[in-house]
């Protein structure tokens, strides 16, 4: 919310400066702007979605910060990295989720002849880019 007040401030700052023309360039700009921030919504749910199948093996964030397997990077570890939002993106076809995770209407089913040696989690395309929308709000590491 505080991102959308400050683009808002931003814009009518940039319309006032250039004039009456300048109002409808403004209201483009704070559109295009704030489309790029996650929903409220999707934030939620994504934080929903890692708190009930991510802290199994990962910390995330301050859900469980005493949780997940040690070899397993934390969500904010993850972020390290640069190609960090294209794994989260793509995380269930990157060893060793593709054997604990489908997602449904892409991912094949399991196969029956697989050990089912956790419960299966099922997840939609939607819940991964709200976990990626989740992901971005956590802190990032200082470089």
């Amino acid at each position: 919310m505080r991102e959308a007040k400050n683009i808002m401030r931003s814009g009518i700052m940039l319309a006032g400066q250039v004039g009456r023309r300048g109002w409808r360039a403004a209201a483009c700009w704070m559109m295009i702007m704030t489309a790029s921030l996650p929903a409220g919504a999707d934030v939620d749910h994504g934080r929903e979605v890692a708190a009930t199948h991510c802290t199994r093996c990962h910390v995330v964030g301050d859900i469980n910060p005493y949780g997940g397997i040690e070899s397993t990077p934390s969500f904010i570890g993850m972020k390290y990295l640069a190609d960090w939002e294209r794994r989260f993106e793509e995380f269930y076809v990157l060893p060793p989720h593709p054997a604990l995770v489908r997602i449904s209407e892409v991912s094949a089913d399991r196969s029956e002849e697989r050990p089912a040696f956790v419960h299966e989690i099922v997840l939609t395309l939607e819940d991964v880019d709200a976990i990626l929308d989740f992901v971005r709000t956590l802190p990032s590491p200082a470089r």
